[in-house]
């Protein structure tokens, strides 16, 4: 199957199922599930095709990926909420739950919009809020600004990469280099800074514990 072929076919799929896939994408990815579903992978086709299907909006595709974060991310404080560290045990999250809970003390709500680049941690995050009794006011407000900056930012490079479809499926073009170049210069972001974090957890985990 070429490059064409396989560019017309996820097309047919986008324009039919494209919102319900974006939702269950971002709801999924966030989850400790989440590594199972490319969400981000997900959220930048769906946004490329809405540069070039008529049958898919980019606005739409925005308002479906942030509710189906979002919905995770008021799950997973809930459940924190409701019980405690059980889940954490159950799931043998220890590790990156002790994570979430020394970013949340050093860091406040704050960490609640940036944690959406480390998808190892950031349903912790949102646990550990619950359990730690953060007020939801709040939490829902950051847990707001975190999906639809993360939607928005893997939407709109899938949308910049539109710009070069044409040459995207000819195997060439300047415009479509870039667009997809942009994607993977987010890729790369967003491994640098789950590296960042985990960095500075090896650095402050043990003075936690000496205290």
């Amino acid at each position: 199957m070429n490059i064409q072929e396989i560019i017309r076919q996820l097309e047919y799929f986008f324009r039919n199922y494209g919102y319900l896939t974006v939702f269950l994408g971002s709801l999924i990815e966030i989850t400790p599930l989440g590594w199972l579903v490319p969400g981000g992978i997900i959220l930048t086709i769906a946004g490329f095709f809405a540069n070039t299907e008529k049958g898919i909006n980019l606005v739409s595709i925005i308002i479906a990926g942030s509710f189906g974060a979002l919905f995770t991310f008021v799950l997973s404080y809930l459940l924190g909420n409701k019980t405690g560290i059980w889940l954490v045990t159950k799931l043998h999250q220890e590790k990156n739950a002790r994570f979430a809970r020394l970013l949340l003390k050093k860091h406040g709500g704050m960490i609640l919009t940036t944690s959406m680049l480390a998808n190892l941690t950031r349903f912790w995050v949102a646990y550990i809020a619950g359990v730690e009794k953060y007020h939801f006011g709040k939490f829902l407000i950051y847990a707001s600004a975190a999906s639809i900056t993360w939607v928005s930012l893997m939407s709109f490079l899938g949308f910049v990469a539109g710009y070069g479809r044409g040459p995207i499926e000819n195997l060439a073009g300047t415009a479509g280099i870039i667009g997809w170049g942009l994607v993977a210069l987010a890729a790369f972001v967003i491994y640098r800074s789950i590296k960042h974090e985990y960095h500075h957890f090896k650095e402050d985990e043990p003075h936690e514990e000496n205290k």
